[in-house]
């Protein structure tokens, strides 16, 4: 039983190897056929060419180059929407993002989320306020929750999520353990609560900046609020109709006309 077994095991691989050297054999007749095709093209191509007058010759060498480049203009209109619509999905998604913040600046809101949402929520403050960032993972985080970058320089972020516990001198001590391995400029301290006076005394004369709940609330104001106010006054009053508007005002007072609204 064992030898047939065998028998049958090398039969069924020889075959295998039968087939696959047929296939490869196959695919270089096919590679080999198209090549030749394409090279007896071309040689009946440039044979018709020769034999036209120089005129015609002119004519279609102009007429190749102008599809040349008629091709790689398209090409690069096509290359240039691609980008103007990657740009406008980012700067749709950076609105979104925003706007998300927004709508969970309340102080309540902050202290009831989750810690982990939390952490990713102060990420995307930090976003707004121009910094490359990077969450670490939820355990074994070596003291720093977000890794901050911008122009080469390494900052560091702490987030307690705290209702009622203050922020106290052992984890500003911690904090600080972390920005020195880390080699960061500095690092920034986010609690939802407070800190402990022992904790502010600690910090004070460290790269440390304490952000307490409420001077949490004042950074979202400050790189949240003010620009989605912008983009919304951009929205209702665009830039190209205010420039005509003035515009048209400067011409019909220099004409003598009045730009009063006239009243149904």
């Amino acid at each position: 039983m064992a030898r047939r077994r065998r028998r049958r095991y090398y039969k069924s691989k020889k075959v295998s190897l039968e087939v696959i050297l047929a296939l490869v054999a196959f695919m270089i007749f096919v590679v080999f056929s198209i090549i030749r095709a394409i090279v007896t093209g071309i040689i009946h191509i440039e044979a018709y060419f020769v034999k036209q007058n120089t005129f015609l010759q002119t004519a279609f060498i102009l007429g190749l180059i102008g599809f040349v480049l008629l091709f790689a203009w398209i090409n690069n209109e096509l290359r240039n929407k691609r980008k103007e619509q990657l740009i406008r999905l980012q700067q749709e998604r950076d609105q979104e993002e925003r706007r998300e913040i927004l709508r969970k600046r309340n102080l309540g809101l902050l202290k009831e989320m989750d810690p982990f949402e939390f952490e990713e929520y102060v990420a995307c403050v930090f976003r707004c306020a121009g910094f490359e960032y990077e969450v670490t993972k939820r355990t074994g985080d070596g003291g720093k929750d977000i890794i901050l970058r911008r122009e080469d320089e390494l900052r560091l972020v702490e987030c307690k999520r705290y209702t009622t516990t203050k922020v106290g001198r052992s984890d500003i001590q911690k904090f600080h353990s972390a920005i020195m391995e880390c080699s960061a400029k500095e690092g920034f301290f986010v609690t939802t609560g407070e800190f402990s006076k022992q904790a502010l005394e600690c910090a004070s004369d460290k790269p440390i900046q304490t952000i307490n709940g409420e001077h949490l609330l004042s950074l979202i104001e400050q790189y949240a609020g003010f620009e989605k106010e912008v983009l919304e006054h951009l929205v209702q009053e665009p830039l190209f109709v205010r420039v005509n508007f003035v515009l048209f005002e400067y011409f019909c007072k220099y004409a003598g006309f009045s730009t009063k609204c006239v009243e149904d």
